[in-house]
Order: structure tokens, then C-alpha cells, then sequence
């Protein structure tokens, strides 16, 4: 996990009147390195986006001027905002841009390139040109230890002991102080002592309490970034006892941990993960999706490996729960395939730290011994002959290849060991996935055809029931009741060609609204159309729209109640008559227009109460939809509903 240590950039929104003010590159540098400027402690004007439109900009113009210059001094700036984001595919070429030409920057920004460069080459896996980095950094005394390329290589052990021996903790109530008790938390995490990374974590939620009631006094920093701080362990606390299966004030601490965030999107997607992991404990599986799907938008950009592979295994958990096997054994097969190349990412690291183990060894001693010297600097220097000096010497060589060689058959043989109990691991859950898979693909399709069989035996009903009316019309001399057998038999026709699309589509969820309207209302023109009247039919439909059945039934009885009174009252006296059907779907809105050019309601006043009218209503309730008629020049319905 990585949580920015730098500068911390405006959570507020941007300060228009700064912002009109700048007028030229040379006005934008300026102020981004005041900003930068810890010692001028000026406020941010911007929001972190901000700085990336606003810089972004003027460096895309000056590559299009193809100003050199203006590159190398943008190039900064860019790749420090993309650093604070993590988008390390778009920070890299630029810092690796400002590290070719070095000479050019000043000690402080050459020692803050050094450490971006370094963490992003980490994070992207380029575990060499890091260690390149890291042996530039501890020439030039800018850091003394090798705990971060060690947790890069999986080696936390190793990691833990460089960070205790040579990471030394800073003074109390500052900022430093408290990354050095997260990144030992996090150390301690990456290993699965939760216990111990608890204690850690606690520690630093202790003393950032107490640097909160320190900067009361002070005024050191900004009160902001500390409860940011505050709020971060207080996640951390809860994030490892969730690791222990302890699930108690989980979600309204990570809820606090998040709107801290502002604008650390990576403190977001780890605590968000946690905080889906226990909405999926207590079954809320609606606020559990809404936040994985909030770190799946904020993944995008990202290029940290482990934080990827948490979110494939919390979707997989989450569609296991809501018994959705194909989606889980979809999301679990990705997460075991990214787990490998992790592995083998891993496997790579540490085969090439064992080739700069020697290197790193020798650094290590000079490291302790220079340690050493400043603790005893005020005692004297022991004189000895050179015999014994040459022979001392002989014999601490001949120890130093000796451990290394200790070190690195350890290391292979452990590697070797891990890599065969691994590839047994993932035989033995390979096997049991295919099973599974075999089963749920069989239950799947037998399934599937009972829902095409119910679907079909549902339309065989409706048309039995469709005849039956049919033999009672031919048996009945009434006017009325043959009009009234007539309008039932369109509803239930209405409903059978739901069940028929559905059927014949293989889709027994969504119809496909298009190609069912067309069909209704030309089985409509058939029943009621003169061969005298010319009346035209003009679908402006979503051709790609497609709609829950029970939305689907609800439209489809409304479009016959309207077109079956355009066609039976509205043409009577229109000899060329057109009907305008339309269903237009915008985000969530649905809207459906019908339109005929006929005679208006306003003849016939008494259809507007008829048992068609009321059923639209009926209908337009049901969907929770708003219904209007316009009377002149025809009669038009417009109806607007949304779809969840």
C-alpha cells in the first residue's frame, strides 16, 4: 500500500482569483514552487487536479513547440503530481527524463527525483534499475538502508530487521514519526503477524492523537493533515483486526477513514476494500457493490500490484456470497492468474537481488561500522602490527563469503521450497475449480431450458386462451361484447408476445423493445385497419434497448390501449392517417410517446373514461410513470418513467 508522504496538495476546490492571475509558464513554476517551498509554508490555492490541467497543459504546448527547456521545467512539477496520484506508467518517463539530466537540478530536487524514481521503478517491478537507484542514493548519503527493496522482494523478514536496525524513529509530534510507525505496520501486515502489526498501528493512532494536541499549541502544520493521520490509523487498526476475523466498529471507522482521505486515493481503495470485506460479512451486499465498484473507478490509473489482486479476491468473495458461481469462479480464476505473476514477479526480484547481494552485504557492513564509529568516536584507536592486521582481515573475508554463501543456498532453497508447495496448491485448486465449473455449467444449462419451456408453455396458455375467446365471439351477435372480447384478446396477445420474444431470443430477463413493439402494432393494423384508410406507422424506437418483462407488459398493454383507439375512433374521417410511436432511453429515463393525427379526443369524449384509458393509468402507476395527453390536432400521450 502506498499513502503519500510528500506534499500534501488543497482539499479544498480551486481559488479562481489565483488562478485568473496566472498568465504565463514562468507565473505557473513560480508558484508551484513556492507551494513546494516547505520552508515558506504557503497555502495551496489548488486541488491536486488542478495542478495536473493547468500544468499538464502548458507542458503538452511546449512539446508541440518542441521548447526543450520548458519540458525539462514542466517535467518536474508533472511527474511530482502524477507521483502524489501513483499513475507511475505516466511518471516514469518524465522523472526518468529529469534523472538523465540531473546537472540541471538543484541538491533537493536531485535527491527528490532520486526517491520518486526509486519508489516507482519498485512499484512497476523493476527491481534493478531501483537498486541502481538505491546504490545512488547511498553514495551521495541520502539514505542508509535496503528495508523497501527487501519488502519488494517478498523478503519481510530481512525487511523488518534492516528497517529496526537502521531506520532510526524520528522526534515526537511531527509527521515523520508517524510514517515510520505506519510503514513498520505495514511491514508486519505484508507478513500476517496482524497482532503485531495491531500494536503498531495503535502506537501511531496514540501519538497522533497526541501531535494533534501538541500542533494546538505549535502550529506546525496544517490541523487537516493530522486528522488525516488520526483517522488513517484508526482504519489500520480496524483493517488488521478485520485480518483476525474481528468485524466490531468496522464500517463507521473506515467510513471516518475515507472522508479523511480527501484527495489519497490509495488510503481510499484500501480502506474502501475493507470496507466492502465487512458490508459482504453483515450480508449488505448493495453497499458492499457500491464501493467495490468505487475502487474499480479508481484503479484505473494505478500501478500498484497488491492493491489490484485484494480487489479481485474481494469480487470473487463478494459473487460467492450473492451466489452468483459464475461470476466468482470468473474473478477467482483472475485473481490466482495475477497471484502467479506476482509470484513469478517476486521470484524475478530476488534473483537479482542475490546477484547484488555481495554488493549489498559490503554496503551493510560500512553501514554498521560507520554506525558504530559515530556511537565511539570519543575512544581510542587500538594500534595492532601488520601481521595480525592482514590476518584479521583474511579471516573476516573468509567469514563474510562464507554467510553469504549461507544466505544465498538459504535463499534458493527457500524459494525452491515455497515454488513446489505453491504449484501444489494451485494443481489441487485447479482441479477443484474445473469440477465446480463443470457442475455450475450443467445446472446452468438445464436451467436455461426450464426457463425457455416455462416461457414457452406461458405463450401456449395465453393463445389457448386467446382461441377460446375467439369460438365466443363467433358465437355472440352483440356488438359490444364482440368489441369487448376483441379488447381482451389484444391484452392477452399483448402479454403472449412478450412471452414469445423471450422464447425465441434466449434472453429470459430483458426483452428487446424494439422488434416487440413493431410486432404488436402491426398484429394491431391488422385486426382494425380498412383496406380504404391509408394509415402509415412511424417507429422511432432504441434499436438496442432492451427492458424487464414486467416493464415490458406494463408498456405493451398501454401501447394497445392507444393504438387500439387510434385505429377503431381516431381515422374515421383522416384518410391518410399516420401513427407515431417512439421509446427513447436517456440514463435512467424512459420516455414513450404515441401520436396520431386523427380526430382528438375532444369528439369523443366519452372514450377518455373508458376502461383502455383507465387501465394506461393503471399501468402508468405501476411503472411509477407521469402521463399527459394533448387533445388538438390528434391525440398524443407522452409518458416518462425511470428505470432502476
Amino acid at each position: 500500500m502506498l499513502i503519500n508522504a510528500g506534499h500534501s496538495y488543497s482539499q479544498t476546490s480551486s481559488d479562481p482569483i489565483v488562478k485568473n492571475r496566472i498568465k504565463t509558464t514562468v507565473q505557473l513554476l513560480n508558484l508551484w514552487d513556492s507551494v513546494n517551498n516547505n520552508e515558506l509554508n504557503i497555502k495551496d490555492p489548488f486541488t491536486i487536479d488542478d495542478w495536473e490541467q493547468l500544468v499538464l497543459k502548458e507542458y503538452n504546448l511546449a512539446v508541440t513547440q518542441n521548447n526543450q527547456d520548458l519540458i525539462f521545467k514542466l517535467s518536474l512539477p508533472l511527474s511530482y503530481i502524477y507521483h502524489s496520484e501513483t499513475k507511475f506508467k505516466k511518471g516514469i518517463p518524465l522523472l526518468a527524463l529529469l534523472y538523465q539530466q540531473k546537472d540541471k537540478l538543484s541538491p533537493i530536487r536531485y535527491k527528490q527525483v532520486c526517491i520518486k524514481l526509486e519508489e516507482e521503478y519498485r512499484a512497476s517491478n523493476n527491481i534493478e534499475k531501483a537498486l541502481e537507484i538505491r546504490k545512488e542514493r547511498i553514495n551521495n548519503k541520502f539514505i542508509d538502508n535496503y528495508w523497501e527493496i527487501y519488502k519488494d522482494c517478498g523478503l519481510y523478514d530481512a525487511a523488518v530487521k534492516d528497517y529496526l536496525q537502521f531506520v532510526k524513529i524520528p522526534e515526537l509530534y511531527t509527521i515523520k514519526r508517524l510514517q515510520y510507525y505506519f510503514q513498520l505496520g505495514e511491514l508486519y501486515m505484508q507478513m500476517q503477524k496482524f497482532d503485531s502489526a495491531g500494536i503498531i498501528y495503535n502506537k501511531g493512532l496514540k501519538e497522533a492523537s497526541l501531535t494533534i494536541i501538541e500542533n494546538n499549541k505549535t502550529n506546525t502544520y496544517e490541523k487537516s493533515k493530522l486528522i488525516y493521520w488520526e483517522a488513517c490509523f484508526m482504519g489500520l487498526v480496524i483493517k488488521s483486526n478485520i485480518e483476525k476475523g474481528d468485524y466490531s466498529n468496522a464500517i463507521n471507522i473506515l467510513k471516518y477513514d475515507i472522508a479523511q482521505s480527501f484527495e489519497n486515493s490509495d488510503n481510499k481503495i484500501v480502506k474502501m476494500n475493507a470496507l466492502a470485506k465487512a458490508y459482504i460479512h453483515n450480508n449488505q451486499f448493495i453497499e458492499a457493490r457500491k464501493y467495490i465498484d468505487s475502487v474499480s473507478g479508481l484503479l484505473s490509473e494505478k500501478t500498484t500490484k497488491q492493491l489490484e489482486l485484494d480487489h479481485l479476491f474481494l469480487f470473487s468473495d463478494y459473487y460467492t456470497k450473492t451466489n452468483n458461481n459464475d461470476s466468482a469462479l470468473y474473478y477467482f480464476k483472475r485473481y490466482n492468474h495475477y497471484k502467479e505473476e506476482i509470484y513469478k514477479n517476486i521470484q524475478k526480484n530476488q534473483s537479482v537481488l542475490v546477484l547484488a547481494q555481495m554488493e549489498i552485504s559490503n554496503r551493510r557492513t560500512a553501514l554498521l561500522e560507520s554506525n558504530k564509529s559515530l556511537t565511539e568516536s570519543n575512544k581510542s584507536l587500538i594500534e595492532s602490527n601488520k601481521k595480525n592486521s592482514e590476518q584479521k582481515t583474511i579471516l573476516l573475508v573468509l567469514l563474510f563469503f562464507l554467510i553469504l554463501s549461507i544466505i544465498v543456498g538459504a535463499i534458493i532453497y527457500k524459494n525452491s521450497l515455497a515454488k513446489s508447495r505453491y504449484t501444489a496448491k494451485i494443481k489441487a485448486q485447479n482441479i477443484l475449480i474445473n469440477e465446480n465449473s463443470n457442475k455450475i455449467e450443467a445446472q446452468f444449462n438445464h436451467n436455461e431450458i426450464l426457463l425457455k419451456e416455462l416461457h414457452h408453455r406461458v405463450k401456449n396458455n395465453l393463445q389457448v386462451m386467446y382461441s377460446l375467446l375467439n369460438l365466443q365471439k363467433r358465437r355472440n351477435q352483440d356488438k359490444d361484447t364482440i368489441e369487448t372480447l376483441s379488447s381482451i384478446q389484444n391484452r392477452i396477445q399483448t402479454m403472449a408476445l412478450v412471452h414469445q420474444n423471450l422464447y425465441t431470443s434466449g434472453d429470459f430477463e430483458m426483452v428487446e423493445i424494439a422488434n416487440y413493439i413493431k410486432t404488436l402494432a402491426n398484429h394491431l393494423e391488422a385486426i382494425y385497419k380498412v383496406d380504404k384508410k391509408k394509415i402509415q406507422i412511424i417507429f422511432d424506437i432504441d434499436e438496442a434497448l432492451k427492458l424487464p418483462i414486467e416493464t415490458v407488459v406494463a408498456i405493451g398493454l398501454i401501447i394497445n390501449e392507444a393504438v387500439s383507439n387510434s385505429f377503431k375512433y381516431a381515422f374515421q374521417e383522416v384518410q391518410n392517417g399516420k401513427l407515431f410511436i417512439k421509446i427513447k432511453n436517456e440514463l435512467t429515463e424512459t420516455e414513450i410517446v404515441i401520436q396520431d393525427n386523427g380526430i382528438g379526443l375532444a369528439e369523443v369524449p366519452k372514450k377518455e373514461n373508458s376502461l383502455g384509458m383507465k387501465l394506461i393509468k393503471l399501468m402508468c402507476l405501476q411503472l411509477k410513470a407521469t402521463h399527459s395527453i394533448e387533445k388538438s390536432n390528434g391525440v398524443t400521450h407522452y409518458i416518462k418513467f425511470n428505470q432502476v
